[in-house]
């Protein structure tokens, strides 16, 4: 599909896009939405079953949060999405801001951020990066999951120029859907899931003569 570039089209485009809850149903508010459930962007039934093993581990979904944070930096935290429904099914576009987080290192492989000053081990589930000190403020986002985004907009009055600023948002949104969607399936499709037998260490109590 091409982006539409006419004004009927750009209506279409905008009518027609799937939405779905910012909340829950009964708050009434809802967004431009996709819906991503496995057997929704899967068709091969063995890759399919293949992807439901790896819908609890975080390492899955690096890739794919990744590129979230790219749309919504390029978008100045302004637009956001995130998942939503009962088993995150759904991503949905959101309206937010940012403001600054305070962290101060990043893990050059998981890239969880911390607040730690100094370069150590990350060592988070198992993770084996390092700490690097960040080159530049990391803002925290804040998302307004209660503001609808044209859920009741009348778009036969609204001009080209109107159009095209919601078109381009919802454009980029749908386009970045699709990369997150490709992450995904290119990582079921070459890793496997193993089980691992790690030691955690565990602080105990002791009685010592004084």
């Amino acid at each position: 599909m091409n982006k539409p570039r006419t004004v009927k089209a750009m209506r279409e485009y905008l009518k027609d896009h799937f939405r779905y809850n910012t909340m829950n149903s009964w708050n009434h508010s809802t967004s431009y939405a996709r819906e991503v459930k496995i057997t929704h962007i899967i068709d091969d039934s063995s890759l399919c079953s293949k992807a439901f093993d790896f819908l609890d581990m975080d390492e899955a979904f690096w890739g794919v949060h990744r590129i979230i944070r790219d749309f919504e930096s390029k978008h100045d935290y302004k637009w956001q999405i995130g998942f939503n429904g009962r088993s995150s099914g759904y991503l949905v576009l959101y309206q937010g801001g940012k403001e600054d987080s305070g962290y101060k290192t990043q893990c050059d492989t998981c890239d969880r951020y911390t607040y730690s000053e100094d370069e150590c081990a990350c060592a988070h589930n198992g993770c084996d990066g390092t700490l690097r000190k960040l080159e530049s403020p990391v803002y925290r986002t804040f998302s307004r999951p209660g503001k609808s985004f044209d859920q009741d907009e009348d778009f036969e009055s609204l001009d080209k120029s109107e159009l095209q600023w919601r078109v381009d948002i919802v454009w980029d949104f749908d386009k970045t859907v699709d990369s997150c969607i490709a992450e995904f399936i290119d990582f079921v499709k070459t890793h496997s899931v193993e089980d691992k037998t790690i030691m955690v260490p565990k602080q105990i109590r002791v009685a010592v003569a004084s």
